[in-house]
């Protein structure tokens, strides 16, 4: 009983790390496109003002 508690801990575990290291920035790096510090939302206008 208790092996079968520790497996299950560690497969747990070890999902969670693998989801948080692995998983996570490989789906976060494809959706990040915007170069921009505020999000593509700039504050100046269209024009390009060096303000941001």
């Amino acid at each position: 009983m208790q092996t079968v508690l520790v497996l299950i801990t560690f497969t747990l575990a070890a999902g969670y790390l693998l989801k948080k290291f692995v998983w996570n920035p490989i789906f976060e790096g494809r959706q990040r496109s915007s170069g921009t510090l505020d999000g593509g939302k700039t504050k100046c206008g269209d024009k390009d003002c060096g303000c941001h």
